[in-house]
């Protein structure tokens, strides 16, 4: 899956054994007539496994310094001044035209075709975007043109809409100048390198202490990682995965600590839901139901559930108990999971 920076600009799928485009569509189709194209960063490709291959191509014209577009340019002098227009460094993503656009490419009984699912044309974005699959988001670094700020953003993969967007700073330095961002093996944790030679981290606060709301936990001490149906059997789980394991390691804490995890994605009858945790024989036990519930952010205790809402999870936890998997005293760790 590439593009070709004809004008159009089209999106190929190539038959890896074969070179036969199997796919062409034109992107970016949904801009103004006079908005220039170009695609040069890397696209992000996510097959779902069902016959259906989802391109996201962001639209990077004007990025870098213009003068490598001249006869006596040398671009093999890779200094930090040929590469970057200061322009861009003042100005961040002003200098690029925008566009971000996702295309499905569907196998069909003749064939391949592709189609346009969404197409943002007024999002320009200089990162590299990084997809989600968990959490079904796209991450982003973009510069808000009305403010100068410098923001992190998370697209929503399927409608392309923002879900959310941080400001970090108006500052010029802040324009990350095109360094990808990546993610940490935490599953809590986004990365993106700036002009000023610092890494900001951004990171969701899924976990507090609401008998010490003012007591902050560790996000460097908390996990949420994918848990395959496989494992969650193996290791004693009931029923199927709902969302995602959660780790936290806690200090300082009572005898017994209630743990309020954030959670969104869980449907169906509140009853159904068991919470899972691991215990110090690394096998999963289900928890007793008057040591948990869900309950809402303002409190309430639904009957059921809503895969749009965001709902909490607590859980009270002994300190040394069967649940604590830290054998330092004062300090749990817990490491829990729904199951339905």
């Amino acid at each position: 899956m590439f593009t070709d920076n004809q004008s159009p600009v089209n999106l190929l799928a190539v038959d890896m054994k074969t070179g036969e485009v199997v796919a062409s569509a034109p992107v970016m189709e949904a801009l103004s007539e006079d908005t220039q194209v170009s695609v040069e960063n890397s696209a992000i490709v996510y097959d779902n496994g069902e016959g259906t291959v989802s391109t996201i191509v962001c639209n990077w014209f004007g990025a870098g310094s213009a003068n490598l577009g001249n006869a006596d340019s040398d671009s093999s002098i890779q200094s930090y001044a040929n590469i970057y227009d200061e322009n861009w460094l003042r100005q961040g993503n002003k200098m690029i035209t925008p566009g971000v656009e996702r295309v499905d490419t569907i196998k069909t009984d003749n064939g391949y075709e592709m189609k346009s699912i969404w197409c943002r044309s007024d999002l320009s974005d200089t990162s590299m975007l990084k997809l989600s699959t968990a959490t079904g988001y796209i991450y982003g670094y973009v510069q808000n043109l009305e403010t100068g700020m410098w923001q992190y953003i998370m697209l929503d993969f399927e409608t392309g809409e923002t879900a959310f967007a941080m400001d970090v700073a108006n500052k010029p330095g802040y324009n990350n100048m095109a360094i990808g961002m990546y993610a940490g093996n935490s599953g809590n944790a986004l990365y993106c390198p700036t002009g000023y030679l610092e890494l900001l981290r951004l990171q969701d606060r899924f976990v507090y202490l609401p008998e010490m709301p003012y007591r902050k936990v560790d996000l460097d001490q908390a996990w949420r990682n994918v848990l395959s149906q496989e494992t969650f059997e193996a290791e004693g789980g009931q029923g199927k995965v709902a969302g995602w394991l959660n780790t936290v390691t806690v200090e300082n804490v009572h005898p017994n600590t209630t743990v309020a995890l954030r959670m969104k994605g869980l449907s169906g009858e509140t009853a159904a839901f068991k919470l899972y945790a691991y215990g110090t024989n690394g096998k999963l036990t289900e928890v007793p139901a008057k040591l948990w519930h869900i309950q809402t952010e303002s409190g309430e205790m639904p009957d059921a559930l809503s895969g749009d809402t965001l709902y909490e999870v607590h859980m009270t936890v002994e300190d040394g108990g069967s649940f604590d998997l830290s054998e330092t005293e004062k300090e749990i760790q817990i490491s829990a999971v729904l199951g339905n």
